[in-house]
């Protein structure tokens, strides 16, 4: 009865914390300033955490006791049977921007996500939380001549902000060495993307466009993981894990609307709106990934991951020039821990290292006309910092990211992100001795 208890009143608390964290993650700006977030519905989450960040991104087959790993809910029946974790972190992302002789900088931050895992039984565990699903963030402009006016200018401005969330809850269970997981989640949230033409001319009206794009729905991925114990002795350990999302609708609300400004005057006033509702134009894509790791001793991990996505079936994406294909990408991983049993904090700390590459899975105009995307290059390194208790952690992650266009003229995009996770572990149900 005590335990059933304890369970509610952990259930209830993850409930308030979770919606306490929706209403921030969809009331604050996010971290996100890219150019290339105003296509599609902008940057990808992956439902990363501090510690798969720092491990290149792999999910598939990272399995352990102490990391919240959402991207593979078949990962969760790896935490103690007398724990309880919490995990939420903070995200800091500073961006440098490259066209041509032009250069822009930018410092932006948010909270990131929130994820909690626990036990039911031996053999079961539960996670909840969530995750950013996309985020959509630019503010860019141009200034060019009038057509058959040489004196006067007129500017054209660019604004994008919002994102989607992933509010997930995943069940995973465990026979011997094989875990099946699976996570239901609601994709909720709306972006907001603002174009304005100004024209210095006297008496020039000024053209002004939002259009703002509301998604939900309900997505599922399983999850399934197999752990072979190469020698016990010595724990040297290989997981492999796959996951598989199939393509799910969405409700969408679709808001254009057209306004115009006149001169030195920053009233707008109303010329057309269109509301465009749909249950079938818009969609989270098939997915899946494939993953190892290899574990030596409680030293040593390495693995390696691979992602793909449907996306070139996401016709309601093609809009401005831009087109889904489908999206790749591939990562590794590896964490040290010096000395696991030192009494030294930075013995005991857990350094972590990553690599991934991806294709974007927009191609976007470009001013010769063809339609061309990017290549994502990331390097990682984190460090899990043990705390009091040497069960809770504190994880740090840093990450440099370079976006390579396809063609040139395309924008270059170089940004470092920092990232601070703070890992709760509690016990459970341990009985008190009294001596």
């Amino acid at each position: 009865m005590i335990k059933q208890k304890k369970i509610l009143s952990y259930l209830l608390s993850a409930g308030l914390l979770t919606a306490a964290t929706a209403g921030a993650l969809s009331a604050q700006s996010n971290s996100d300033r890219s150019p290339y977030s105003r296509f599609g519905y902008g940057t990808l989450g992956m439902r990363q955490t501090a510690t798969t960040r720092a491990l290149g991104g792999i999910g598939a087959g990272l399995r352990d006791g102490l990391a919240v790993n959402p991207a593979n809910p078949a990962s969760y029946t790896a935490v103690d049977s007398m724990t309880f974790i919490m995990d939420l972190a903070v995200s800091l992302r500073g961006s440098h921007l490259a066209e041509g002789g032009n250069r822009d900088s930018r410092v932006l931050g948010n909270l990131d996500y929130a994820t909690i895992l626990f036990p039911v039984s031996r053999h079961i565990a539960v996670s909840a939380g969530i995750t950013p699903f996309s985020t959509v963030g630019y503010r860019f402009g141009s200034l060019e001549k009038l057509q058959g006016d040489s004196q006067n200018n007129y500017q054209r401005t660019y604004l994008g902000q919002g994102g989607f969330s992933d509010l997930y809850l995943g069940v995973a269970g465990r026979i011997g060495g094989f875990s099946l997981g699976v996570n239901g989640s609601y994709v909720f949230g709306y972006t907001t993307q603002e174009r304005q033409v100004y024209i210095g001319s006297d008496g020039a009206s000024n053209p002004f466009y939002r259009t703002q794009l509301q998604l939900k729905g309900f997505k599922a991925d399983i999850g399934a993981q197999y752990q072979l114990d190469l020698d016990q002795k010595k724990g040297r350990s290989l997981v492999v894990g796959a996951t598989f999302a199939p393509e799910i609708k969405l409700r969408s609300t679709l808001i254009d609307q057209h306004f115009l400004s006149a001169e030195n005057s920053s009233q707008l006033v109303p010329e057309s709106s269109d509301t465009i509702t749909s249950r079938s134009l818009h969609h989270v894509p098939m997915s899946y990934s494939v993953g190892a790791t290899y574990r030596h001793s409680e030293s040593l991990l390495v693995g390696a991951g691979f992602t793909y996505m449907q996306w070139a079936k996401a016709t309601g994406l093609a809009q401005d020039g831009a087109a889904p294909r489908d999206h790749y990408r591939v990562g590794l991983g590896a964490e040290w821990i010096p000395d696991p049993r030192g009494r030294g904090l930075f013995s005991r700390s857990r350094y972590r290292f990553g690599l991934s590459g991806a294709n974007s899975y927009m191609l976007v105009p470009t001013s010769s006309g063809e339609q061309k995307g990017y290549n994502e290059l990331t390097a990682s390194v984190g460090i899990g910092m043990p705390l009091i208790d040497r069960r809770s952690l504190v994880n740090i992650t840093v990450d440099y990211k370079y976006l390579t266009p396809q063609a040139t003229g395309m924008v270059r995009e170089h940004s470092l992100g920092l990232t601070v996770g703070i890992l709760f572990n509690e016990n459970w149900f341990r009985k008190a001795r009294i001596n």
